[in-house]
């Protein structure tokens, strides 16, 4: 049990991402940044409490010397909402299966993940809410506890998927106090460390002696809590392994529901995130180092508190984000990601992407960048040049390959000293991968609205559980969340009980009941159909009480069987594609789900949720209106007329050809792209 006590108020926003810009600093105009004493302490009052002039991280100056770029930080805690601040640079998470609750589900149970994710990344100077520490950082969710509840076993299993998925940091906003049981979670820290990677944790919010767990084990970096005028909190633990001490009471970060709160109670949480922070930034500044050499750089950098030295207290001292930019060396060059890297790019058409090479220790020779990549394992091709675009940024070209290449590719560039660099760092034993495919959009349902699915209860009228479009009531049964990772709540489920002792008050008896969609018009010869599923039942796999999902090409005349779901117990997504099934032919493409209990003597549920179906256009060349195989001027012309003219995407299907990037409609970044690669 975590005891995450506090005091909140809340203030319901948005805001937007905005670009890193180089330039001394002036206060961000961000309208809450008067509250963030951790980032510029003024003596301000924040929360009823004066603070102590300097007695922050240097945030402002740091940021003068470097404002930060793409690294990844894992928050191994309660999950992350997807809030303004942040939103659109949060991954795809994990929920460790130990953790219980909804095991698809990265949303915060808590509070702590978001408050912690606002204080890495919130959006800087966009005019609303608070100010990040670097706001360029991919934030990975990563769900251990349900609710407050947690284990050592759930936080190591969350700690090492981090790991494995390409986390650069890794903050662990939890501390437990007992030995027990922690020798698999001092593995997996030291298997961090072994794999390079920054894990940094509280020392503790008991206010005594004694460093929790994980901070106290070698390879986590251990933070004791500062308050606003450089004291310790006194709730705050201590101890032989603390690292460093950061800020971290009455601090105010965004908070679950859109909104933004103080921490003012068992803060230790935030001054984890403010270290994990800075070492974001300078993971960024300066890729070649080590976790181990950001750990000292951390140390060396921090401003003494308390006893002369290291003390257990505070130990080397208050996190200085400045001095610790200032201590860390110049890479030869460094590679920034404008956009995230492609996973898919269309097929043959030669498709970009954006990245900046930063001059460091050397300047960048432009005729040396390359893009080197394979497409087989018979070997590598020619290095092909990227295209200057002007102040360090280029072009990065990849080629024009068939339907389903997977693309294997890495970057490289040569400094003035002739150093030569490589993205990823160790390529060509990392490489980056991508593959070309063209998906484009038919039918989209998160089921927040009603788009016309139909239900079929057949059976006669002893049958119950028939499926309904709610918000979903958890019982043993039936799932407690619905399968969105956005703030979406409703999914088709079969009945729906509302708790209780008896949750088969309203489950499957009888039956089939069946779930159909609307029709879909189909333009290509295949298509992707991807949901998201829940099925439970009591009986033993392989008997009659199945989840039966159908497709049917000719708007439900015949049916083919798709699958036959046995009891899952919790929310899995599943694909399928209709070239998979060459028999079922047509234009008209309907999915049903069916399930029933019959004879009814057992427990039976199911739940649908996020469904989508996008057609494979393989045989689409991008750019190439009028279908004569080139692109050239009159294609350029057709571009403005589905760009500027009343009729788009989807609604022409010509205008298909110029959407380049994908998601159904054609805009001014289509526009660019399209004189960017296809240069008419």
């Amino acid at each position: 049990m975590f005891p995450f006590g506090r005091s909140v108020g809340l203030l319901v926003i948005g805001c937007a991402m905005v670009p890193t810009v180089a330039g001394p600093q002036s206060v961000p105009n961000d309208p809450d940044f008067a509250n963030q004493w951790a980032l510029l302490n003024i003596g301000q009052v924040v929360n009823g409490k004066t603070g102590k002039p300097g007695a922050d991280i240097r945030a402002l100056s740091a940021w003068d010397f470097y404002q930060g770029s793409s690294s990844i930080v894992a928050i191994v805690a309660s999950g992350v909402d997807p809030h303004p601040e942040f939103a659109d640079r949060l991954l795809e998470g994990y929920a460790a299966p130990s953790a219980g609750g909804d095991p698809y589900s990265t949303l915060d149970t808590a509070w702590v993940g978001t408050h912690v994710a606002g204080i890495i990344a919130a959006a800087r100077g966009n005019g609303i809410g608070i100010a990040g520490i670097n706001d360029h950082v991919w934030l990975l969710p990563v769900r251990v506890l349900d609710g407050n509840e947690g284990t050592k076993a759930s936080t190591a299993e969350g700690i090492e998927w981090a790991v494995d998925h390409g986390a650069d940091v890794i903050v662990v906003p939890l501390q437990f106090y007992d030995g027990d049981g922690t020798q698999r979670l001092a593995d997996v820290v030291a298997y961090a460390a072994a794999r390079d990677v920054v894990v940094v944790a509280p020392a503790g919010h008991r206010g005594g002696s004694g460093v929790a767990f994980p901070a106290a084990f070698e390879g986590c970096i251990a933070v004791s809590s500062t308050t606003n005028d450089d004291t310790l909190a006194l709730f705050s633990n201590y101890g032989p392994q603390v690292d460093l001490s950061a800020p971290s009471q009455d601090i105010w970060s965004t908070h679950t529901g859109n909104a933004y709160g103080f921490e003012t109670t068992a803060g230790s949480a935030s001054a984890a995130a403010y270290v994990a922070g800075v070492a974001s930034l300078i993971r960024s500044f300066a890729p070649q180092l080590s976790a181990e050499e950001v750990r000292q750089i951390l140390i060396d950098s921090a401003d003494d508190l308390g006893e002369s030295g290291w003390d257990p207290h505070f130990g080397a001292g208050r996190l200085n984000a400045q001095r610790a930019l200032e201590l860390t060396p110049l890479p030869a060059l460094r590679f920034e990601y404008v956009d995230p890297l492609p996973t898919t790019i269309p097929p043959d058409t030669i498709t970009g992407f954006t990245i900046r090479i930063a001059d460091g220790a050397q300047s960048v020779d432009p005729d040396s960048a390359a893009l080197v990549y394979r497409t087989s394992s018979a070997g590598f091709a020619a290095p092909r040049p990227l295209r200057p675009l002007g102040d360090g940024l280029f072009a990065v070209d990849l080629p024009a390959e068939p339907c389903e290449t997977t693309i294997e590719y890495y970057l490289t560039a040569e400094g003035s000293g002739e150093a030569v660099v490589t993205e990823p760092l160790d390529a060509p034993a990392s490489l980056h991968t991508v593959r070309a495919i063209q998906y484009r959009p038919v039918f989209d349902d998160d089921f927040e609205a009603d788009l016309g699915w139909e239900v079929v209860t057949e059976g006669g009228k002893d049958t119950t559980g028939e499926w309904t479009r709610v918000i979903p009531v958890g019982t043993s049964a039936q799932p407690a969340y619905d399968y969105s990772t956005d703030y979406g709540r409703y999914c088709f489920i079969t009945g729906q009980h509302f708790g209780g002792i008896n949750p088969g008050n309203n489950d499957v008896d009888g039956g089939p009941v069946r779930l159909i969609s609307p029709v879909m018009p189909l333009t290509t010869s295949d298509a992707e159909v991807t949901y998201a599923r829940w099925f439970h039942t009591s009986t033993a796999p392989g008997t009659p009480d199945v989840l039966t999902v159908e497709m049917s090409r000719d708007g439900g005349i015949t049916w083919v069987v798709v699958e036959t779901v046995d009891a899952t117990q919790y929310w899995t997504t599943h694909s399928f594609r209709l070239s998979e099934f060459p028999d079922a032919v047509g234009d008209r493409l309907r999915v049903r789900f069916t399930t029933s209990d019959i004879p009814s003597d057992s427990l039976t549920e199911a739940a649908i949720d996020e469904f989508h179906v996008r057609a494979l256009e393989c045989s689409t060349i991008l750019g190439d209106a009028d279908g004569d195989g080139d692109v050239d001027l009159v294609d350029f012309g057709r571009l403005t007329e589905c760009w500027m003219g009343p009729v788009k995407v989807p609604a022409d299907p010509t205008c298909v050809a110029f959407d380049l990037h994908r998601d159904g409609g054609v805009d001014l970044k289509d526009f660019q792209a399209f004189e960017n690669y296809f240069h008419p």
